[in-house]
């Protein structure tokens, strides 16, 4: 990740001496909305290799050069200690002097001026760089972090079949392992494997640098039989690697290690933009609101892009559910449609009702927060108590472009099916896991 040198942070002051000019209008980019104490709320994550990562480190520099001591953690998550920082950075005289009057940046926000002062060659977030933020933070997952097993979620580290009680409880027996920002999995649409086969058609030596010994063990899942009906095959293995813990380790760190680099990173989200996968889940819902006559505004496409990595989204059901928001005939305002949508639209895993509800009620709190209901409440706090305005999102403009790319056409070989000893190494308890009560 390329960042701003203190070098260049010397030069930005200099220019604000010398007068260069700032824009007029000073539009909100990111803010923290939560309270300054207690359980932390309002939080948005981008990651370290985002957006408001880049800004704090740019931060970071400008409260260096202006002599104060206070410095952040460039986590790209922004919480109390950013927006007190953003405000100090805004108190340093020459950007005081050239910020615009009354500029949300004196109270912790990132705004396009401070953006511009600050990093000056770099793009200004858009609205749907912005969006993503929220769904990062709802995910809380990165793409730099290890990824994650989803066999015996109560056996952490060691599995011991020969254990008191061996059973394994698990909340996803379709799910064998997740990694990124956008849960990819191996299991559900198989996206982990799709994502390592185009890096596999990039450049060979990154999966070799990343996993190490394992990374024949990992080009191993491409020749499994695995098909549309069943990928219990790939259930089988990846189980037989999970119960040896050296080795679910180095695959973890091997995850890690290969979403540092930028061009995996651009793999990772050309997948989800595309037709097969979450890209085709988001046009659905742009030309299914485009079709009933309504303009898909910038909360609108977080809202789709945030039901798009959490849920089904098939184009029949949800046109039908549309139809039957809109008629009531009521001249319906953009943020009663999405609070009347995730009404009907409920997700049929009842675990995931809860937390799905307080993802909704963030693209339509702030038109209803004093007369939320009960359970909107409770369980939008739950999930962080977050806001699409503080991702500087407005109904008040359109959806940005939005164009899904080409079909993954991914498929395993069949060529390799798993052998008896592979097969062996996965423990019946772990094949077949319990639901938690």
């Amino acid at each position: 990740m390329r960042r701003v040198s203190l070098a260049a942070i010397f030069g930005v002051l200099m220019a604000l001496r010398a007068g260069a000019d700032v824009a007029v209008e000073d539009p909100v980019l990111y803010r923290h909305t939560g309270p300054d104490s207690g359980r932390p709320a309002g939080v948005l994550a981008d990651g370290r290799t985002g957006a408001i990562a880049d800004f704090q480190h740019a931060v970071n520099l400008i409260l260096l050069a202006c002599g104060e001591d206070l410095r952040l953690d460039p986590d790209g998550r922004f919480g109390v200690q950013t927006r007190t920082a953003i405000a100090l950075a805004a108190t340093c005289p020459p950007i005081a002097a050239r910020l615009p009057e009354g500029s949300a940046a004196h109270e912790g926000a990132i705004t396009q001026a401070f953006w511009e002062l600050l990093l000056p060659d770099r793009p200004v977030p858009d609205a749907r760089t912005r969006a993503r933020a929220l769904l990062l933070a709802f995910e809380g997952t990165e793409i730099t972090s290890p990824a994650e097993w989803n066999f015996c979620q109560n056996n952490s580290e060691i599995y011991d079949p020969l254990a008191e009680d061996p059973t394994c409880y698990t909340t996803d027996r379709a799910s064998y392992l997740t990694w990124g920002p956008n849960g990819a999995t191996a299991g559900h649409g198989h996206e982990i494997l799709a994502i390592l086969a185009r890096v596999e058609r990039l450049d060979r030596a990154l999966v070799d640098s990343a996993f190490g010994a394992e990374a024949g063990a990992l080009r191993r899942m491409f020749d499994l039989q695995i098909t549309a009906e069943s990928d219990d095959e790939l259930r089988r293995y990846l189980c037989g690697i999970y119960v040896d813990f050296p080795r679910r380790q180095a695959w973890s760190q091997g995850f890690a290690a290969l979403g540092s680099r930028a061009e995996v990173r651009a793999i990772y989200a050309a997948l989800y933009e595309s037709a097969s996968f979450d890209g085709g889940k988001i046009r659905t819902f742009m030309n299914a609101w485009r079709d009933a006559g309504l303009e898909p505004t910038e909360i609108d496409f977080a809202f789709f892009a945030d039901r798009a990595a959490h849920t089904r989204v098939r184009n029949i059901e949800v046109r039908r559910i549309l139809r039957r928001v809109l008629s009531a005939g009521d001249a319906l305002t953009p943020a009663e449609i999405r609070r009347r949508f995730s009404r009907l639209a409920r997700v049929s895993n009842l675990s995931q009702r809860g937390p799905r509800l307080g993802r909704d009620v963030a693209f339509f709190v702030d038109a209803f927060e004093p007369v939320l209901s009960r359970a909107e409440s409770h369980n939008w706090r739950s999930r962080g108590a977050r806001r699409a305005a503080a991702a500087g999102l407005s109904d008040e403009r359109p959806a940005p472009l939005f164009v899904a790319g080409p079909r993954d056409d991914w498929q395993a070989t069949g060529l390799r099916p798993l052998t008896p000893d592979e097969a062996a190494l996965c423990p019946a308890p772990v094949l077949n896991p319990r639901r938690p009560s």
